[in-house]
């Protein structure tokens, strides 16, 4: 069995705490406080002694001779149980019986008061001097015949120190607890080793370890986060992995163009033909602000996977919103003629995040009037559903496999139709908003009011 410091550091924290426990009780029972049984013990006996003495009594002569023959066997056997010394002083304190030989002892020097309560007429004192510690009573006792007597009661040998047995039951479960104490230190440091050891591959590259979720407790919380933290560390690696190898790809095709480009405006300088470089130059400023643009869009869309989802704390009326981009987009649409379609009705405002909302509804209508041919039409429809908001934007569009409607929201992934040209990440970033939102988005084929087939995507957003 390994020693952990995990363990040592339970074990003394349990050993500190359960000694300040031991010294707080302890000294309570030293500082009387606290009274040890036995004074209880000892209140109880000599009230049997007061009782069992006045019925012994009960109808014998009251002269010293006669109490004392009548008595003596009693207080003998009744010493003998109680382990101590017994003896009966009439109202001048002479003695009359006792349970030994010769005169009672002298502690009247010796005896230290207890506040402790007592029956009526019993008092309570402990003897101590140099030779034993002991505890003394006496009771006031009235026979038939009105006759007072007082009962002495001293424990004469050491009586039981509960405080010291006390005191040996906590050492031993001190050390009975630091046993036991192994297996539960155990038992708690197994997950967080594990969780180490996890955290250590995570360090090296190995995003797909988990630990166990087991139980309720703090550290089943923590192994509940880790595996959140892991789960999006994984996801934020690998779309980073993909992001820069779609981009590479992605780049590299303007790149060559571009090295063509310059390669013959070198060759025509060489040639004495430079003059003429117009449209090679401007086709290389049409790749660099296609190659930034594409950067910019990977970085947006990288930046929606490497946080978390922000709080939704504004308010939107989609409708309005989506009016307000048509309006954006009105020369576009007047140009190539293209026939809208709106059906928008009025529903409750959306908690969102704004920006983002916005960024999705302009990617998706953007996305469909970009690649609807001249004279074709877009069809807008808006409902509420329950506690959901359902939005499809449709154009027109011949129908697509399950497998290109699918691949749209991959990044870089371009149908490949129509001369409009895009970076291929506009879906994709709508995806990853809509998630955020707790919603969806899909792809299908449908048709458009006036019977023409259509691409139409369709979006879900929880209202709260």
């Amino acid at each position: 069995m390994k020693i952990t410091r995990l363990y040592l550091k339970i074990f003394f924290a349990f050993v500190a705490v359960l000694v300040a426990a031991e010294a707080v009780v302890f000294g309570f029972v030293l500082s009387m406080k606290m009274h040890p049984p036995f004074f209880r013990d000892s209140l109880e006996r000599v009230m049997v002694i007061d009782m069992l003495v006045e019925r012994e009594l009960a109808d014998a002569p009251t002269t010293p001779d006669a109490v004392n023959s009548r008595i003596k066997p009693l207080l003998d056997v009744l010493a003998a149980g109680f382990h101590g010394d017994i003896w009966l002083t009439d109202d001048r304190g002479a003695p009359v019986s006792a349970s030994f030989d010769g005169p009672p002892p002298d502690v009247e020097d010796d005896l230290v008061s207890v506040n402790l309560k007592a029956p009526e007429g019993v008092r309570f004192f402990l003897v101590e001097n140099r030779e034993f510690r002991s505890v003394y009573l006496d009771s006031e006792i009235s026979l038939h015949d009105g006759t007072a007597m007082t009962v002495h009661v001293l424990y004469a040998k050491r009586p039981p120190r509960e405080e010291e047995w006390f005191l040996k039951g906590l050492i031993l479960l001190t050390c009975l607890g630091a046993l036991f104490i192994i297996p539960v230190s155990q038992r708690i440091t197994r997950p967080i080793l594990k969780l180490a050891e996890t955290a250590e591959r995570l360090g090296q590259g190995d995003f797909s370890r988990r630990v166990e979720e087991k139980g309720h407790d703090e550290v089943a919380v923590l192994a509940r986060k880790f595996n959140r933290m892991a789960g999006r560390l994984e996801k934020m690696v690998l779309s980073g992995r993909e992001l820069t190898a779609q981009l590479s790809h992605e780049l590299r095709s303007p790149l060559a163009r571009m090295r063509i480009s310059l390669q013959m405006i070198m060759e025509r300088a060489e040639s004495g033909q430079g003059a003429d470089n117009t449209k090679l130059l401007t086709g290389m400023r049409d790749e660099i602000e296609h190659m930034d643009e594409l950067i910019g869009r990977m970085l947006d869309l990288s930046k929606l996977d490497l946080r978390e989802p922000p709080p939704r704390t504004d308010s939107v009326d989609v409708a309005g919103l989506l009016r307000e981009l048509l309006g954006h987009y009105r020369p576009m649409i007047d140009r190539r003629s293209i026939h809208i379609e709106a059906d928008l009705a009025e529903a409750p405002r959306l908690l969102c995040q704004a920006i983002n909302l916005r960024s999705l509804m302009d990617n998706v209508l953007g996305n469909a009037i970009k690649y609807t041919g001249d004279q074709g039409m877009v069809a807008l429809w808006l409902r509420l559903e329950g506690t959901t908001l359902l939005v499809r934007i449709s154009n027109s569009h011949a129908p697509l496999s399950e497998e290109e409607l699918t691949a749209m929201f991959i990044p870089f992934h371009r149908l490949g139709r129509g001369s409009e040209t895009g970076s291929g990440l506009g879906l994709a970033t709508a995806q990853r908003i809509v998630t955020m939102h707790d919603g969806s988005i899909e792809a299908s084929n449908g048709h458009l009011p006036d019977g023409g087939e259509c691409l139409t995507i369709t979006i879900t957003l929880p209202l709260s």
